[in-house]
């Protein structure tokens, strides 16, 4: 009996093209796999950013609409103990203290005892677009009464974080008299650290409301 032997292999040539094959394959299935990832987490990143962002614009919506609210049926006189931060000549506590593009201070009198500085419940309340702190990152960030709110916070409306509005709905300018405000519109947008690592651009979550006051 005859045996054949078949001594044929892969050449060194044939060995390299598989390997370069292989190696394409690969590169071509981390790419997808890496820009894959990075979709995935930047949209948990900009969710959990989102959420934060619509939380704080509750809490600022929840204010504004409690603008305003006197237990006792009346606005209370000023005390000057901290409902009267400019010691200025009004009277009575204030619906609207102050109103600007990036900054408005509203007052209450929650539980009726007569004064509009109480820290619980606090009735007494300043919201700003400012610079950071220690505690708050960003270019600008959002403060309630000095603390921070919303961090990495800009507004995209030539930086006017609140649009005022009369009874007729007519836009008001920047810095109204506080007794024609009606109608309170509310809009930033909140970014993030990481970027597209594509083109380097920042990822951010844009958010926008309307209030009506209620007195």
């Amino acid at each position: 009996m005859q045996i054949i032997q078949n001594d044929c292999g892969a050449t060194l040539i044939e060995q390299l093209g598989a390997l370069l094959l292989g190696t394409i394959i690969i590169t071509a299935l981390f790419g997808f796999y890496r820009t894959e990832l990075f979709h995935l987490l930047a949209q948990e990143t900009r969710m959990a950013t989102l959420e934060d962002a619509r939380g704080a614009m509750d809490i600022i919506s929840r204010d504004l609409k409690l603008a305003g609210s006197w237990g006792a049926g009346s606005p209370p006189a000023e005390t000057h103990l901290g409902d009267d931060p400019d010691g200025d000549e009004d009277a009575v506590c204030n619906r609207v203290y102050r109103a600007t593009g990036r900054m408005i201070q509203i007052q209450m009198d929650l539980n009726g005892n007569g004064n509009c500085a109480d820290l619980e419940p606090r009735e007494n309340i300043r919201y700003e677009l400012g610079a950071s702190t220690t505690n708050c990152p960003g270019a600008t960030v959002i403060r309630r009464n000095g603390d921070c709110l919303v961090a990495y916070a800009t507004a995209p409306n030539s930086g006017m974080l609140f649009r005022y509005y009369d009874e007729n709905g007519l836009q008001l300018s920047e810095t109204p008299a506080p007794a024609a405000i009606k109608r309170i519109g509310i809009a930033f947008s909140v970014g993030m650290k990481e970027t597209d690592f594509r083109t380097g651009a920042s990822l951010t979550s844009a958010l926008s409301s309307s209030v009506e006051l209620r007195n």
